[in-house]
């Protein structure tokens, strides 16, 4: 018999090869006809991983043997005989090798090889790829929330959050994704690829990465910033992750933003792949991501200040008398930051206060302490004719307005306002309430800062008589000037609501002497082009407007109405603020005699 026939068979139990076990199978032999000469039966189990370089001419593989395992069966009667037979045989199967892998131009391959050898013929042979599945294991399941990192893009930044970053090759991989900023950004969308990333240990140790499943999300379902779910259904294509000397796969979530006519900004969140049918430990949960989690952290940081919680972008905002604070979610080129804003009545120093730059080379900031003299230049120039202010008392004002915001990346300062902006490494729960806290002494510090300031030296009698009456009235002094804010006048209408205006009282020095201002806030009560005609016309001429506006003008000298505010003036300082009431209350009816709004009080016509 030159060609002898049979057919080869492997069973295994289950039909499968279970890694880190022995394996008991059985190789079964079918021969029609009984094959004489018949020496010996070879089984070979082996292991091999190859990648492969280049094309054509210059295509190149390289393969190196994983694992051998030979099995050797001699025929004492040089003949085997027609029928079945069965030669059982076992396995240790190493924990360490990979099931069959396929990937970028790489990977595993499990083969039985079958040999007969039988003198003086053609060899029966075979090769068999059987079935191996790496052993099941014990996980932890693992809720994950990555945002990506600093330079990913100019001004897009996503977070995601897993369910689990472990998860079994049988069972989905569900989370969510948000965008954190880059909210007006140009993208079309944002791809989640599950992939096999190969390292190959052998050959030129170079890197493959093999895409499987995609999920595509429109930019529209984004920009709004909540959070969009996603689940990638079981794939038989994921390969488990594995590790060895020869090839490791690991498997990650790529996050892509789509970009026409761009380069797309990859970034990549990495995964753990057990086998299937490993047991997993633990609950999966997501974590807030976008502005789910910046409400979150919004609130923490009322409840631990007392603040409210503003509009996106505001997350808190309030007020420590007389202090108004904002803090805002203000990411920057890729990386988390905050907004920091503190207005407060302004002091009036004339402050001027911007970074360095060339040619403040040789300039110095003496009320400035370090390191911000290195980097800002700062000037008082107040008023030609108004009270000055010794260096000492500056210094100690600035020093409490700018204290603990050297580490601000941008830094602003006027002399109503300071704003500064800080770039987050991450913005935990602790992180973002400890800010919030740190604005909120920083505002009680500058209240107490402004009270500190001097009174004019030439008005001190009358300290006293403006002290009480900004306690009187909870308004707000300002020496310097001096100034009161905060100032309320109202009246109850006649369906109920009220109409409220707010007022500050102004010294303004000019070269003539100190003239008393009086400035209304009128964005919430326009007056009619006509009226603010008939009331701030000359005297001499303009007597209309009726008895109201004659007690208006019979204090104050000056009427200006411009936009959402009004200016009463007239020449002088005025030693008790109580004296110029009268002729605001009248200011204010007028203001609902021309506006046609009745007060609660007024009798039915």
């Amino acid at each position: 018999m030159l060609f002898p026939d049979c057919t080869f068979r492997i069973l295994l139990p289950h039909g499968v090869m279970w890694t880190g076990t022995r394996v008991e199978g059985a190789l079964e032999i079918d021969v029609p006809q009984t094959i004489p000469r018949a020496t010996h039966l070879d089984l070979q189990y082996s292991v091999s991983a190859w990648a492969g370089y280049g094309s054509g001419k210059n295509r190149s593989v390289v393969t190196r043997s994983m694992f051998y395992a030979p099995l050797n069966v001699v025929f004492a009667e040089k003949t085997l005989p027609a029928g079945t037979h069965r030669y059982p045989f076992q396995i240790d199967v190493p924990e360490w090798l990979p099931p069959p892998y396929a990937g970028d131009d790489c990977g595993v391959v499990h083969e039985i090889k079958t040999h007969l050898d039988v003198d003086w013929a053609i060899d029966p042979k075979s090769v068999l790829n059987p079935a191996v599945v790496m052993a099941p294991r014990q996980g932890l399941r693992t809720p994950f929330t990555v945002r990506t990192p600093p330079g990913f893009h100019e001004s897009i930044v996503l977070e995601a959050t897993l369910a689990s970053s472990t998860i079994t090759k049988d069972e989905a991989l569900s989370g969510q994704i948000a965008l954190r900023s880059g909210h007006d950004a140009r993208f079309d969308a944002v791809v989640l690829t599950m992939s096999d990333l190969t390292t190959l240990r052998i050959g030129r140790g170079d890197g493959r990465r093999m895409d499987r499943t995609a999920i595509r999300i429109p930019a529209e379902a984004l920009r709004g910033g909540a959070p969009v779910p996603f689940t990638f259904p079981p794939d038989t294509k994921i390969s488990p992750t594995f590790h060895n000397a020869f090839l490791e796969n690991d498997v990650a979530l790529l996050v892509v933003v789509d970009i026409p006519w761009a380069s797309d900004p990859v970034y990549r969140v990495p995964l753990v792949v057990l086998p299937a049918g490993s047991t997993m430990h633990g609950d999966a949960s997501y974590a807030p991501v976008g502005s789910a989690r910046l409400r979150l952290s919004a609130a923490a940081m009322a409840s631990q200040t007392g603040f409210e919680v503003g509009r996106d972008p505001v997350l808190v905002e309030g007020s420590v008398a007389p202090v108004a604070v904002r803090i805002s979610d203000a990411p920057r080129e890729g990386a988390l930051g905050l907004d920091l804003e503190l207005v407060f009545p302004d002091v009036g120093l004339g402050t001027s206060f911007h970074k360095r730059g060339l040619l403040d080379g040789f300039r110095e900031s003496p009320l400035l302490g370090a390191p911000l003299a290195d980097q800002y230049v700062l000037r008082v120039k107040p008023e030609a004719h108004a009270p000055a202010v010794d260096d000492a008392t500056l210094s100690a004002f600035f020093a409490v307005a700018l204290g603990g915001l050297e580490q601000a990346t941008e830094l602003r300062m006027s002399d109503h306002h300071v704003a500064c902006h800080f770039a987050l490494a991450d913005d935990d729960g602790k992180r973002m309430t400890d800010f919030a806290l740190f604005a909120k002494q920083k505002a009680t510090a500058i209240g107490v800062a402004i009270a500190r300031l001097p009174f004019p030296s030439a008005l001190a009698s009358s300290q006293a008589v403006w002290q009480a009456v900004a306690s009187e009235q909870s308004g707000i002094l300002v020496p310097t000037g001096p100034s009161l804010h905060g100032l309320t006048f109202g009246a109850q209408l006649f369906d109920g609501s009220e109409r409220t205006i707010g007022v500050v009282l102004r010294t303004v020095w000019a070269a003539s002497g100190p003239e008393t201002h009086v400035e209304v806030d009128l964005r919430a009560a326009t007056v009619p082009d006509q009226a603010a005609a008939d009331l701030t016309g000359d005297r001499s001429t303009s007597e209309g407007g009726g008895e109201l506006a004659r007690a208006v003008r019979s204090t104050f000298s000056t009427v200006e109405i411009h936009g959402g505010s009004a200016t009463l003036s007239r020449p002088g300082f005025t030693p008790d603020p109580r004296t110029l009431f009268p002729a605001i209350e009248a200011f204010l009816s007028w203001l609902l005699e021309v506006r046609k709004e009745r007060r609660a009080t007024a009798p039915y016509r």
